[in-house]
């Protein structure tokens, strides 16, 4: 939730801020680093209102430009006497590190993009000079690291803040949203209480919470404990959606008889729910009485399976309550849980490819154009323009709406310009003294922290017109036309990035939801080949990232509906995955109709209706199994059953064929 304007946490925020950034000036000034406003531009993009995150970013931060500066020393001694070279590989390199940045999409991101920013930052300035590169690393790095340092003392010494009373807030809101949903489903699937968009939502959450590991580990209010609790709470979540999605498919498909038999095991399951126990070992025993094959119809099946995905809920279920309990309290977990609490890691994020390549493409192809205008033009403000470009694309090229943003960057920084201007040229030339000196930059730089709570590009707007200034430890005045210059240089350089990031990807939250469906299908098409307990877990995981991930893409494109049939594609892919681990240990006609069905899978991939001679495979498999040992595995009977009721949940009951 946003701050009022007014209010005590947006400007306790912007002090802290200030006090950074002219601490960390002040300290470079008196110890003769050459560009002190360095330390300014680091302090600015590094605070944040939260402690765990001031430090993760700042150890990504100060990690990344080490490593860039090793780098930028190893390219300057190799390439020392071909300036023309030295360049063309600081852009590659740098593109292939700002793909990787992209590429991760954990915390450790930020790192990796920023050490190409300073790869940049070192090298191209001083690309004629490459003798002066140690001493201009050896400067970059500690005008950084002064930035750093000074944002996580500052922010230990005044009004530290936790992440952990949101976070924890956050968690119990997801385990009462699962609970309440499961004992919806339970009470009557018709009638939930949670709509297609909170069921969404619950899984866009809860993957969202591994961005969180990395302030959650650097924070230090929130005990390793606490956090391993609340990745176990996420990985329960996570797996609680699917199954309590596939209990409501089956117990609103379930003849008015056999859900009238299955009612008091409901109860039962309900009062296990409403308690935090968990289900005995003869829970819904009934429904595992021994029938002979011509006694077991699709209510028998369906029963069974109801029972088999209720205990498994259950026990997700009960493992959740103790563990949201537990949450900032010392409460004793039972043993075997405890033990999964302390092997408990962030659900992980899976690589996105697509975007890594496209970003790096297009920040080298806008490196190559920029750098080409000077070689041509010898223009000395060519610099300038490839740092603001690389800055643009390394923040807003791998988004969606990348073209949007980066207008709305512009826009950002034609008014970074014109306040940098007012700054040198109308107050700065009044500050005499430090301590006027101290006013004036407070006048500038509180009111735009203050508003980055609410608009983040607000820091980029005080880093960009300071680097525009380039602000020294004396008022060293400088021609208009050359802040002039420099300042049409910067918009250069976010056209440039603009034009080629829409020549280059394809934008737009549409374009996203497309890409993960073919991604999706190709990733089933390869399950009913080969699939190994591995494989079905890592399916699994992506599926619920794709899922986290177009939760707000959807309402973008419109899709709201669009959620159940993600869901169902979730569970059709791990029916399949099932299907492939149970058929390996048979032979046999079991195992050909199996294929069968396998084979008309891959056919049909790219069809959004299933195909009917798909169902007749699937109902022939399941006459065959049940008529032999097949048809007591758990497994291969789960995986049957389920892919039905995924892809043919509105067909009629499966009926043994002769």
């Amino acid at each position: 939730m946003t701050p009022p304007l007014l209010s005590s946490a947006r400007w306790l925020f912007a002090l802290k801020l200030f006090l950074a950034a002219m601490i960390a000036y002040t300290i470079a000034v008196r110890i003769g680093l050459p560009q002190p406003y360095w330390a300014i531009v680091t302090a600015a993009v590094v605070m944040d209102p939260f402690t765990g995150a001031i430090r993760s970013k700042a150890v990504y931060r100060l990690t990344g430009t080490i490593c860039a500066g090793v780098l930028s020393i190893i390219l300057a001694s190799i390439f020392a006497n071909t300036s023309l070279l030295l360049i063309i590989c600081t852009g590659i390199l740098a593109s292939v590190i700002f793909g990787l940045g992209w590429m991760d999409r954990s915390p450790r991101s930020y790192g990796i993009r920023l050490c190409g920013l300073t790869l940049i930052v070192i090298i191209v300035p001083e690309v004629s000079h490459p003798g002066t590169m140690f001493d201009q690393t050896i400067a970059r790095v500690c005008e950084i690291g002064l930035g750093v340092i000074c944002c996580s003392v500052v922010d230990s010494i005044i009004a530290p803040r936790s992440i952990r009373k949101s976070t924890e807030e956050k968690l119990r809101k997801m385990t009462r949203d699962g609970l309440t949903w499961f004992d919806d489903i339970l009470r009557s699937p018709e009638e939930s209480t949670l709509s297609a968009q909170d069921r969404l939502r619950m899984i866009g959450e809860a993957t969202e919470l591994s961005m969180l590991g990395a302030s959650m580990r650097y924070d230090p209010t929130v005990p390793r404990r606490e956090r391993k609790i609340a990745f176990a709470i996420q990985q329960r979540i996570l797996r609680l959606i699917p199954l309590i999605s596939a209990l409501e498919d089956r117990l609103s498909h379930l003849d008015p008889v056999h859900l009238a038999r299955l009612q008091p095991d409901i109860e039962e399951a309900r009062r296990l729910l409403e308690t935090g126990s968990w289900p005995s070992e003869n829970f819904m025993a009934k429904s595992w009485e021994e029938l002979p094959p011509e006694k077991i119809d699709w209510a028998i099946l369906t029963e069974r399976n109801i029972a088999r995905i209720t205990s498994d809920a259950l026990v997700r279920a009960a493992e959740l309550r103790a563990l949201a309990a537990a949450l900032g309290k010392k409460a004793t977990l039972p043993a075997a849980l405890e033990e999964k609490v302390s092997q408990a890691k962030a659900f992980p994020l899976q690589p996105d490819q697509h975007t890594a390549v496209g970003v790096g493409l297009t920040i080298l192809i806008t490196y190559a154009l920029l750098s080409f205008g000077w070689y041509l033009t010898a223009w000395p403000q060519a610099p300038a323009a490839l740092l603001i470009a690389c800055v643009s694309l390394a923040f807003f090229g791998g988004l969606d709406q990348a073209g949007v943003l980066l207008k709305q960057f512009t826009m950002n920084a034609v008014i970074a310009q014109i306040l940098g201007g007012v700054l040198y040229f109308g107050m700065l030339p009044l500050a005499n003294q430090y301590s006027a000196f101290l006013l004036v930059m407070a006048l500038f730089i509180m009111p735009l922290a203050a508003w980055s709570i609410s608009n983040r590009m607000a820091v980029l707007m005080i880093a960009m017109a300071l680097s525009t200034l380039q602000l020294q430890g004396s008022y060293r005045a400088i021609g208009f036309d050359t802040y002039f210059s420099a300042s049409i240089a910067s918009l250069i350089g976010i056209f440039i990035a603009h034009f080629v990031v829409r020549m280059v990807r394809q934008l737009g939250a549409d374009h996203v939801v497309q890409r993960f469906t073919r991604e999706a299908r190709r990733e089933v098409a390869t399950l009913t080949r080969y699939a190994s307990q591995r494989d079905r877990d890592l399916y699994v995981a992506r599926a619920l990232d794709r899922i986290g991930a177009l939760t707000s893409r959807m309402q973008a494109v419109g899709g709201e509906d669009e959620s159940a049939v993600l869901m169902t594609r979730l569970r059709a892919g791990a029916n399949i995955a099932d299907l492939r681990l149970a058929i390996n240990r048979f032979s046999g006609e079991v195992r050909d109709k199996v294929e069968l069905i396998f084979a008309k899978i891959r056919e049909d991939i790219e069809n959004t209706t299933p195909s009917p001679i798909l169902l007749e495979h699937i109902d022939d498999a399941l006459t065959t199994a049940l008529q032999g040992p097949a048809g007591k595995d758990g497994r291969l009977m789960r995986g049957l059953i389920g892919l039905r009721y995924s892809m043919f949940k509105h067909s009629k009951p499966w009926r043994p064929i002769p």
